[in-house]
């Protein structure tokens, strides 16, 4: 079974070439994006046991791999491999979603009924740390 592997600064992340496929392939069929489109090709076209990903892109399909308990990481500080589920999810920004903005913090939701629309500025993502708090992985998912 082939593995897929991508590096941060504090971590190695190990996947099942499956299960990077299958997400991959969602991106570039249902969103047409180039960059799922050629790791597709590199995965794919690969014969090698252990395709080791380099691409900044691929750190998107991560999360969400993560997100789906998928794959295990090798944390660089502690010495120690964790499953992905032993992970904790954090926000970034203003979290992982814009649909999730606390409108609370935006002045209040009777304000903004009652006041001019003001369109909400921001970013926000998602992070990953390790059981012990160490930072694996994180990227800004979203700007508006």
């Amino acid at each position: 079974m082939q593995t897929v592997i991508f590096e941060t600064q504090n971590a190695i992340f190990y996947f099942d070439a499956s299960d990077a496929i299958s997400i991959l392939n969602y991106y570039a069929i249902e969103h047409k994006v180039s960059e799922a489109v050629q790791l597709l090709v590199s995965i794919e076209s690969s014969s090698s046991e252990s395709i080791k990903i380099s691409s900044h892109y691929f750190g998107y399909i991560v999360l969400d791999l993560l997100g789906k308990g998928k794959g295990s990481v090798f944390c660089k500080p502690c010495e120690k491999t964790y499953p992905a589920g032993q992970l904790r999810s954090l926000p970034l920004g203003f979290g992982k979603s814009p649909f999730l903005v606390n409108l609370k913090q935006e002045g209040g939701m009777i304000k903004r009924l009652f006041s001019k629309k003001k369109r909400i500025t921001g970013r926000g993502g998602e992070a990953y740390d390790c059981p012990n708090g160490h930072k694996l992985i994180g990227m800004i998912t979203w700007i508006s």
